[in-house]
């Protein structure tokens, strides 16, 4: 960094070099500043202009008259180091703007990326994360319900925005989106990347249970058997970045009754019956399978409906 006991002008020289600012912005809110200090000061005159030199460490400051230039001396015994002092604050003020602004760019063009994150800090319940190399937040109502964060450790997450932040900005990531699972399939499974076998939707409870229908459009090849691997090592991947929440990997069917029937797994289903006006789904089950149909406190009905948008009404033989 600058010595900051050195010359201002040299000094702001060399900011050009270590910052966003090139020098010819940094040159055009430095004569501002000093303009903006002679009017202040010295005399309220909207045609004075400064014109600085940042390399030699010069300034002078000027009246505009016509096409001419007519320099003014300035006799005000403070001027130089108030100008001084206006000018550091103005580049301050543009350096600010230019982060903000590059966070708000980078988020932008990030957005939906999965990234590794770096935890810096606790903010209250949030946590501020390096995102890779632009500062980011995993608000409370981005994490996983009681996942427990450590400072230094790496966690995925997904670029939502970018967000305004009083003079600053920065990048809010997500733990609990359901894009982090889609992009964590996309990451271990060569099918999904290539188009063989597409995501058609994802129902997610963070922290507990997801499902995800797949399909491989043109028909020649398991898409749950791609998205699962050998032995299960793909779903086991995408899993271990989840802590401790399950993902489920559901056969979509054009057919509503089968994929509401496929969305059950892993409940056996002996039929369903489609309610058209009500956009119901009647659905029959074992009665030795009519709990995991359900699920803990209606767990995998209510995925199963989301994934499927279809109410669920599920019923034993005998009802």
């Amino acid at each position: 960094m600058p010595d900051p006991s050195a010359d201002p002008l040299l000094v702001l020289h060399d900011v050009a070099k270590i910052t966003a600012l090139s020098e010819a912005q940094i040159t055009q809110a430095v004569e501002q500043a000093v303009a903006d200090t002679y009017r202040r000061l010295v005399d309220d005159d909207p045609e004075v202009r400064a014109r600085v030199d940042l390399t030699h460490s010069t300034w002078r400051v000027f009246r505009v008259e016509g096409e001419a230039e007519r320099e003014v001396t300035v006799g005000h015994a403070d001027f130089a180091r108030q100008a001084a002092a206006a000018a550091r604050a103005a580049v301050a003020t543009r350096l600010l703007e230019a982060g903000r602004r590059h966070v708000l760019s980078e988020a932008a063009s990030r957005r939906g990326q999965l990234i590794d994150a770096v935890v810096e800090r606790a903010g209250g319940r949030a946590w501020y994360v390096d995102a890779a190399g632009v500062p980011g937040v995993l608000p409370p109502e981005e994490q996983i319900p009681s996942e427990d964060i450590r400072l230094r450790q790496h966690l995925k997450v997904i670029v939502i925005e970018g967000r305004r932040r009083g003079s600053d900005a920065i990048a809010v990531v997500s733990r609990s989106h359901p894009l982090l699972v889609q992009r964590l399939m996309e990451q271990e499974v060569p099918e999904l990347q290539s188009g063989q076998v597409v995501i058609r939707a994802i129902a997610r409870e963070p922290g507990r249970r997801t499902k995800v229908a797949v399909e491989a459009p043109a028909g020649d090849l398991d898409p749950q058997g791609a998205c699962i691997g050998p032995r299960g090592v793909r779903q086991r991947a995408v899993t271990s970045e989840l802590g401790d929440e399950q993902v489920q990997i559901v056969a979509w069917a054009g057919d509503p009754a089968r994929y509401v029937a496929n969305a059950l797994i892993p409940a056996s289903v002996l039929g369903v019956v489609l309610d058209q006006e009500s956009h119901t789904a009647h659905v029959t089950v074992p009665d030795d399978q009519l709990s995991l149909a359900i699920g803990r406190a209606g767990e995998n009905a209510r995925l199963a409906a989301r994934l499927s948008g279809w109410r669920i009404d599920i019923r034993g033989p005998q009802q």
